[in-house]
Order: C-alpha cells, then structure tokens, then sequence
C-alpha cells in the first residue's frame, strides 16, 4: 500500500478526531455548566445530547450531499462547522445559547462520521479496507482522549492566564485548533475517484487511483467501477427502499443503532458524574483521562485484527466482555461495593472490550456494506439511526441514573450487549477482504 493512500485516509478521518473531541470534551465541563446555568438533570442532559441531536439531520442529508457536491467539498463544510461551533459554545452567554451551538457542531459530527467512512472505503484497497477505515475510529478515540487530557490541563490550572470561572469555556472553546488543521488540510487532498467516475471525470479519476495502484491496475480499477455504475439506473433515494437493497439497508440501520445500546458513551460523556459516585478517592478528571487511555490502546491492538480475525467474530468477543463488565458493575453497585479498585478495572475492561470490537468495526462496515448506487444514501441512513439511538442514550441516562439507580442502569444496559450477540450471530456478514463491488453478493446469496 502506498503512502500517499494513507495520507488522505488520515486526513479524512481527522473529521472523526474532531468528532471524539466534541462529543466527549462536555464531560469535564457538567459540573461548572450545571452551577453557573442552574441546569436540572432533564437541562443538563439535553445540554450533553445537543450535539447528537444535530448529528441526526447533519447523518441524514450528507450522504446525498455528498453524492451531489463531492466528499471533498462536503467534507470543508463540516471543517467549517466545527469552527463556529466550539467559538460559539466557547463565548456562551445562555443556556440557550451553548444548546444552539452544541447543535451545530453536532451537525458537523453527523457529517464527518458519514463522509470519512465513505472517502476512506472508496480510496483503500480491498486488502488494507479494514484498516484504513479503522482510521476513522482511531481518530474518534484519539480526539476523546486529547479532550480528557486538554479538560484536565486547564482544570489543574497548568495555565495561569485562564481563571476558574471559564475553565468550561476553554475546554468547549478548545477544537477549534484541530478543526483549523482540519480544514487546511482538507485544501490538499483529492476528489473521491469513485465519486469522479459517477460524474464522468475518468481522467481525473484515473489519475488519482494511479497514485494508489500502479498504473496497470488503476486502469482496471476505473473499468471496474465504470461498469458497476454502467450496470445501474441513476441512483433515486427510493432505491434503498425496494427489494433488492431494503434487506441490506435495514441490518446496516439496525446494526448502527445498537452500537450506541452497548452503552458506551454513557462511559464518555458521562464519566465524572459515574466516579464522582465511587470512593476510590483520586481526581475524576485524571480517571476520566485513563479511560481515554484504555480506549486508544485497544483500538491500537485491535487494528491488525480486523482484517486477519474479521468482523464478526470480534462483535461477538467484544459484545460478551461488554456484558460481563455491565453485569458486574451492576452487581457492585447493588452491594455498595464501589470503594475498591474493581469499579474502575470493570470500567477499563469495558471500554476494552468496546475499542476491539464494536468501536473498530462500525464505521467501516456501514461505509463497505452497501453497493456503489446507494452507498451515499444508505451510509447516511445507517449513520442517522446511530446517532438517533446516541441521541436516546444522552437524554436518558442522567435520568436513569437518578430514577433507577447505578445497579438497575448498569444491569439493563449488560442485558442489551448480551442481546446484541443473537443479532450479529443471525444478521452480520462477513466482508473481510472483499472487494466493494463484491459485496453485495455476500447478503443476496443468504
């Protein structure tokens, strides 16, 4: 694999750094945010949920977007976004007003966690598929753990011109660093060479696919998809609804949206409120840090895996470890035993469990399931239903957490990962190694 391959993947799933950064840097701000807006737990959730909320339109509409305009072009926009949005949530004057902001930056996350999956599955070859589009979730968890780590930095106040009253506003006001990054580098990288081909610019296509092949299977790799897309009708957004595509387009649907039932950013978003409930003494904030740590050093393990172990079996793996550790926190809670270490090891072990499995292997299948015709449309679909059940997820913990209790929070979200376990086993299918075109064959054969 060239180089130059993994430099515009790179770029691409920076989208989904920025994406880790701003659904998870609201963490560190809840306790300063609830006192100084005197937010209820129902405010305080929606505050937290604002962001994917606006992920639900920004999914939805970026897939079409994107088959329009280009990946590239819609993929500036969302750089764009990201910008006003954490200067916006920075400068804050209302409740009101972080929710508007927080709404728009979710619109950018809803955008790049559709658009990089697509740009990265259309430039990867089928061999380093898996991996390249792992990318995109090395990025997310890279951005939650340089949220941790920034949210901490300001709160231990290592930097003495920012007082504590709008520690909270540097910490939300913090991506627009990478989000300027983002957007320069953007500048640099090419059309999608698939998407060019749809527009009837081979030339151009050819040229880029020569900088990812060699030249004799560039050539071969615009036949290709000339003939694919040659074979189907102008795609129309009723096309993911008939027959041929309604089955494939439903698992990529369901499959998104349970990702987000196992529970995993009840972990991110809501960390501190989950320590400041156990005693084993510590900052929250620097144990907040560790389970980004944990996060990126699984996903780090996980990248060779994906495209030797496949995708489903490490679903499966990571759906039972997920379980187990929501089983166990459940039980610890409901013995009061939350004054040792195991609270913490469960915790860890989770996000583990998560970052090997679930985490690595969403957004690359719901970017590579899907035929060339649709895959802008479907992947958005997928994508919309992800964040619809993270937006679900976000408004309703904090009130469970209060209602029922850590037990009865913990137990119920252990029994929907051992659930998940039926789904992958009956529902997903394998697509290590298969080339896009390819793919389709893989669910009519079922």
């Amino acid at each position: 694999m060239k180089s130059y391959t993994i430099l515009i993947s790179i770029v691409a799933a920076l989208g989904g750094l920025l994406f880790g950064f701003d659904t998870a840097v609201i963490a560190g701000t809840l306790t300063s945010l609830k006192h100084v807006f005197d937010l209820n737990d129902a405010q305080l959730g929606l505050v937290v949920a604002a962001a994917s909320i606006g992920c639900i339109p920004g999914a939805l509409f970026a897939g079409q977007l994107a088959d329009i305009f280009g990946r590239k072009k819609l993929m500036i926009v969302t750089a764009l976004l990201y910008i006003i949005a954490a200067l916006g949530s920075g400068i804050a004057a209302s409740y009101t007003q972080l929710v508007c902001y927080r709404l728009i930056g979710g619109v950018a996350i809803g955008m790049a966690s559709t658009l990089a999956p697509i740009y990265i599955s259309e430039v990867a070859p089928p061999a380093y598929r898996g991996r390249l589009g792992m990318l995109q979730q090395l990025a997310i968890v890279t951005g939650i753990l340089l949220s941790f780590i920034s949210n901490y930095a300001i709160d231990s106040g290592s930097l003495s011109f920012i007082g504590p009253a709008d520690y909270w506003r540097y910490m939300l006001a913090a991506a627009v660093v990478p989000s300027f990054v983002f957007f320069i580098l953007l500048l640099f990288v090419p059309e999608s060479p698939r998407w060019l081909i749809t527009k009837n610019r081979d030339s151009e296509s050819e040229k880029i696919f020569s900088k990812i092949y060699d030249r004799e299977q560039a050539v071969m790799q615009v036949e290709t998809v000339k003939n694919d897309i040659k074979a189907e009708s102008a795609p129309r957004l009723s096309d993911v609804f008939t027959p041929r595509f309604k089955r494939v387009v439903i698992i990529g649907l369901v499959f998104a949206s349970v990702a987000q039932f196992t529970g995993i950013n009840i972990i991110f978003y809501y960390a501190p409120l989950i320590f400041e409930k156990t005693r084993v003494g510590g900052s929250v904030l620097f144990q907040t840090v560790l389970t980004g740590v944990v996060n990126l050093i699984f996903t780090i393990v996980a990248f060779p895996l994906i495209d030797r172990v496949g995708r489903k079996k490490l679903l499966l793996t990571g759906s039972w470890v997920m379980g187990l550790c929501m089983f166990t926190l459940a039980g610890l809670f409901y013995l009061n035993k939350i004054d040792n270490y195991l609270v913490l090891a469960s915790i860890f072990i989770y996000i583990g469990g998560f970052a090997c499995s679930w985490g690595v292997v969403l957004w690359v299948y719901v970017a590579e399931i899907f035929p060339n015709k649709i895959r802008g449309t479907a992947t958005s679909i997928a994508v919309f239903g992800n964040w619809v059940a993270n937006s679900i997820v976000s408004l309703t913990f904090p009130v469970m957490l209060e209602g029922l209790g850590p037990a009865l929070t913990f137990l119920t979200y252990g029994l929907i990962n051992f659930g998940m376990i039926l789904f992958v086993s009956r529902y997903v299918f394998e697509t290590k190694g298969v080339p896009l075109e390819k793919i389709e064959q893989l669910y009519t054969s079922r």
